[in-house]
């Protein structure tokens, strides 16, 4: 009869079967809640540099391993060259330990992604724990003091093959190659050696998770007890290729003989030709303007000259030569149709010192034509004499008049002194002329005397009395002439040495007020003055080609007059006790116009207004002191 196995009682095994099935439940949630407590926790078992960092968060991990490590002494570094030696701690270099991304390693331990591999990692870090080694960094900024400290003690700087002048004589100075500290290289070789003394913590994240799971024991980093070496690396710093010869071939020119500038200046017109006048430059003066060029270090070593200097010299050599052209000034015999010579013409002279300086360097780095010419451009006048002469005979043009009759011997010599001033004067054609300009300054020092003059109210004495009626006589002329006036100032009051006409004045005050008037003719005007002494006279002649306009004058219309005000009596301590001398007329102010009208062919084409606004003037009078009882 068979046996039979006993049978397991059915209850027996769903009991079994549930209690597997909580145990795993149980698990999950463990695992569940571990992963969900320590969410944004570093796992347990992980440290850094052997300080524990699990169950804590990021932040608080940065906090305890600057708390923790900032005491511990990062290791040395013995930079080393040749036979010398320096010891420096990794910190002085700029150097430190990135314990932010340590603290960011740690907490991605456990973490990579794959569920299985995951609790295994938790697993084996709460098994035997796991210590990060943090990265270490240099500095750039930081190390470059230190460095070019080394630098400056252990290089040396190249030095070109060299030309120099000991008297008149040329020596010359080997090269010599130089070498510098390369930082760069110092500053990857400094990190390099501190990260493989550490341990090389530089990882992937794939190697280290393969450390960790199949590792025997727990990776950790410990600072050497010894300083770690570093060899330091040196650049050859090339002075160039020499061209000694060559540069000692040029400063042999340049000393071999002196160099002549020479310029051809015309003679006197009475001698006639020419007159050389020249300069030297003797070879010292040439040995003072050798220097080196500021060549490059790749660039081969020459020898220039001093620009500075040669300029100096070219500046000088131009303020002998230069001088404006300047117009002579002639005398015109209407009677005979001549021209007579007041004052020479003057061509005018211009050194061109750009290109003088450039034919200088290259005379003086020559062998041969150590002579230069100088490069000099003559001008003539606006007008010359021949220009005139081709005119002859001259015509009237028109004529300005005043009289000064009564006046003083100061007055009479001013307005001599002015007139003679512009006499011969030629107005180029299509040009402005300038009172001012020719008239100079009114003062005692250039030939003017002290006479009565309009300051203000009063009647005071000061230089140039008079100098208005030879401004004033002037004008007309150039208004009889039908010419553009430019600017014309009548004066504020009247004065009775300018009527008649009234309004046909011009006030001239130096530098500030002046009288201008345009040749708009294509032929010049000479102006020719007369002083009448004898009739007290005033005249102002323009001579040249006639203009073929017709000028008449319309007015004067006067408007607004006023009363002149009380006689104004000024003291005068150079008269007779009670004598008393009427200096100026009492005048009424007004507003006057005249019309210049301008005929051409018998067609008028201008009528141009000249306007002036006289003030009231009273009666002046000079006295001498009062009478003694």
């Amino acid at each position: 009869m068979p046996s039979t196995a006993p049978k397991r009682p059915p209850s027996l095994l769903i009991t079994t079967g549930v209690l597997l099935l909580l145990l795993l439940i149980v698990a999950g949630l463990c695992v569940l809640g571990y992963g969900y407590f320590y969410a944004d926790r570093i796992f347990p078992g992980v440290s850094v540099q052997q300080v524990p960092v699990g169950g804590l968060t990021r932040v608080e991990a940065v906090q305890a391993l600057h708390q923790a490590l900032e005491q511990q002494e990062l290791p040395y570094v013995r930079l080393q060259s040749d036979q010398q030696a320096w010891i420096f701690s990794t910190t002085s270099l700029g150097g430190s330990l990135d314990v932010a991304s340590a603290a960011n390693q740690a907490w991605e331990l456990g973490r990579g992604g794959v569920f299985r591999q995951d609790l295994v990692t938790r697993a084996r870090l709460l098994w035997r724990g796991y210590d990060l080694v943090p990265d270490f960094r240099l500095e750039p900024g930081l190390s470059l003091a230190p460095l070019r400290q080394i630098a400056l003690q252990t290089g040396s700087a190249p030095r070109r093959a060299q030309v120099w002048v000991a008297g008149l004589d040329v020596n010359n100075t080997d090269a010599r190659t130089g070498r510098d500290l390369d930082i760069a290289a110092a500053q990857v070789a400094i990190s390099q050696a501190v990260d493989k003394a550490l341990g090389d913590s530089a990882w992937n994240t794939e190697l280290r998770w393969r450390q960790l799971l199949h590792a025997d024991a727990p990776r950790t980093g410990h600072f050497p007890a010894e300083p770690i070496p570093v060899d330091l690396r040196y650049v050859d710093l090339n002075p160039g290729a020499s061209a000694l010869s060559e540069a000692h071939a040029q400063a042999a020119i340049l000393l071999s003989a002196p160099v002549t500038l020479w310029y051809d200046e015309p003679a006197a017109e009475a001698e006639g030709g020419t007159v050389r006048r020249t300069w030297s430059i003797d070879r010292a003066e040439l040995a003072s303007w050798l220097v080196e060029s500021d060549s490059s270090e790749d660039q081969a070593s020459a020898v220039t000259l001093d620009r500075g200097r040669m300029q100096a010299l070219v500046t000088e050599i131009a303020a002998a030569i230069d001088r404006p052209a300047r117009q002579g000034r002639l005398d015109y015999d209407a009677a005979a149709g001549t021209l007579v010579s007041i004052r020479p013409e003057q061509m005018g002279r211009t050194l061109d010192q750009a290109r003088t300086l450039s034919l200088l360097e290259t005379a003086c780095l020559s062998a041969s034509g150590r002579s230069v010419q100088l490069p000099v451009t003559v001008s003539e006048p606006a007008v010359t004499r021949a220009e005139l002469e081709a005119l002859l005979p001259l015509e009237l043009i028109s004529t300005g008049e005043t009289g000064f009759v009564g006046a003083n011997e100061a007055r009479i010599h001013n307005i001599s002194e002015a007139a003679e001033r512009f006499r011969g004067i030629v107005v180029a054609p299509n040009s402005r002329f300038s009172f001012v300009e020719h008239v100079g300054d009114v003062t005692i020092a250039q030939g003017y005397t002290e006479g009565w003059v309009i300051v203000g109210d009063e009647t005071v004495l000061g230089p140039g009395g008079g100098v208005c009626q030879v401004s004033t006589t002037f004008f007309r002329a150039a208004f009889w002439g039908g010419y553009p006036i430019a600017d014309r100032t009548p004066h504020a009051y009247r004065v009775s040495w300018y009527e008649p006409p009234l309004g046909l004045d011009a006030a001239v005050f130096t530098p500030y007020v002046d009288l201008k008037f345009d040749n708009d003719q294509d032929t010049p005007i000479l102006i020719q003055p007369e002083v009448d002494r004898a009739n007290g006279k005033l005249y102002f002649r323009f001579y040249g080609r006639p203009t073929g306009r017709t000028v008449q004058m319309e007015g004067p219309v006067i408007t607004a007059t006023l009363p002149p005000g009380e006689p104004v009596i000024e003291l005068d301590p150079s008269l007779a006790p009670g004598e008393r001398i009427q200096t100026e007329t009492a005048r009424e102010g007004a507003d006057v116009t005249v019309f210049r009208l301008i005929e051409v062919d018998g067609r008028m084409v201008a009528r141009e207004p000249f306007i002036s606004r006289y003030e009231p003037w009273s009666a002046h009078y000079r006295e001498g002191p009062p009478a003694t009882p």
